[in-house]
């Protein structure tokens, strides 16, 4: 048996979520293959001769970033847009992302990957429209993720109610509308068959997760949902779909599901979904009583203000959010709805929106957001205790910081300057 690779990162100050996250001690961390094995002082004589040493002196060192909702198949149309509702943006997007070539396939991916990595998102939770719905062109996503070395928790879509169903009122729309929203989708069976398929072809495992995506409640026949709910139990896997991103979807919820009171969360419950792998992407429009109710099951809510404010969508009653214990996670959404796979610009707009939210002084978010897009991300995943933190067990998806960039400059607090003054560029 080969001796496991060992990488010893000497001398930078050590980001812990338990210690000083303004002023974290410098220490070194020893990495065993892809594991974080020891985290302290002087570690080079634990580290061996034969390790490769990393001098991150000057550097600050932290759990990568995750990214709990994105859509590498909208890569290709960032810059095309500007402030349009969700509805009429669906209508450009939902089109431009399909039937593209396994070249642009294959480029989109390695596109949003890379530009990922140089934000310090080391895990991107994609939750791709997959058309074709087709073996081939996943092959060609997974190999360009591995090819890009970042984690993926990856999920195709799911969906067997037509998109146009996504706008109230469809059917007053004109013909050559509907057809461009679309007016048809696969079986729920086709999709949940081809799903457990791939699963057997491509195990999780290195750099590979899954995830079940159901599209959005009102896009989903109870037997999608109720598939999809029984998929993610068998497999032990986590489950991110759409909700109340816009009025428009909060409306349909009133009118066309009073068989579970109004309530898209109520529905999910009835398909066996709502539970501790549910995480619900948006939740602009999301009432008080379903929040609790979401609480009490430990499901998560991903939030994503870059997009919702540039669609239109609204803001997110994070106060509400927050005080009702619902666990947290944060994304960047797609290219052409924010533009950027950032999670800093993610987690500013966070801590901006939750202090206007609350007029009374607090202890601050800082740190609070950066636990979100860490460990609460990584809870999102169902990864939870093995990404997220510096600390022995854990994977060893680590970003160093440049502490010399003008953001830290002077250093005064890493939570802070990470949240506050960090753009990617350090």
């Amino acid at each position: 048996m080969t001796e496991q690779r060992r990488l010893l990162i000497r001398g930078g100050r050590v980001f812990d979520h338990d210690g000083d996250v303004h002023q974290p001690p410098v220490a070194d961390i020893l990495i065993e293959a892809d594991k974080i094995v020891a985290v302290g002082a002087d570690l080079a004589q634990q580290a061996g001769p034969a390790a490769e040493i990393i001098d991150a002196a000057g550097r600050l060192v932290a759990p990568g970033l995750i990214n709990a909702h994105y859509h590498s198949h909208d890569v290709l149309c960032r810059g095309l847009f500007e402030e349009l509702p969700l509805e009429m943006w669906l209508l450009y997007t939902l089109p431009m992302g399909a039937h593209r070539s396994k070249e642009e396939v294959r480029a989109r991916t390695l596109v949003g990957a890379l530009e990922s990595l140089h934000a310090g998102i080391t895990t991107v939770q994609d939750m791709l429209g997959l058309v074709p719905f087709d073996e081939a062109y996943l092959d060609v996503v997974l190999a360009a993720y591995r090819d890009a070395g970042i984690r993926a928790v990856f999920s195709p879509m799911v969906a067997d109610i037509p998109a146009v169903n996504m706008v109230s009122r469809h059917d007053e729309l004109p013909p050559e509308v509907q057809e461009m929203l679309g007016t048809k989708a696969l079986a729920a069976k086709e999709q949940l068959d081809f799903l457990a398929t791939q699963l057997r072809r491509h195990p999780a495992g290195e750099r590979l997760h899954w995830a079940v995506a159901p599209f959005a409640p009102q896009r989903c026949t109870p037997q999608l949902l109720e598939g999809c709910a029984a998929l993610a139990e068998r497999h032990d896997l986590p489950v991110y779909t759409h909700v109340y991103e816009t009025r428009g979807q909060a409306l349909i919820a009133r009118q066309e599901f009073a068989r579970h009171g109004g309530s898209l969360i109520a529905d999910l419950d009835s398909a066996g979904l709502l539970g501790p792998r549910l995480n619900i992407v948006h939740s602009v429009w999301i009432a008080r009583a379903e929040m609790e109710r979401m609480a009490a099951a430990d499901a998560g809510i991903v939030l994503n203000h870059l997009s919702n404010f540039k669609l239109k969508s609204g803001v997110a009653p994070v106060l509400d959010i927050r005080e009702a214990g619902v666990r947290l996670g944060l994304g960047c959404d797609n290219c052409s709805g924010s533009d950027v796979q950032n999670m800093f610009q993610a987690m500013k707009m966070f801590c901006l929106i939750a202090a206007v939210s609350e007029p009374e002084p607090g202890q601050g978010l800082a740190h609070e957001v950066l636990r979100h897009a860490t460990l609460g991300n990584a809870r999102s995943a169902g990864l939870g205790g093995r990404l997220g933190a510096i600390r022995p067990g854990y994977k060893a998806d680590l970003i160093l910081i440049d502490l010399n960039d003008i953001g830290y400059l002077p250093f005064n607090s890493a939570a802070r300057q990470l949240v506050y003054a960090e753009t990617g560029r350090a």
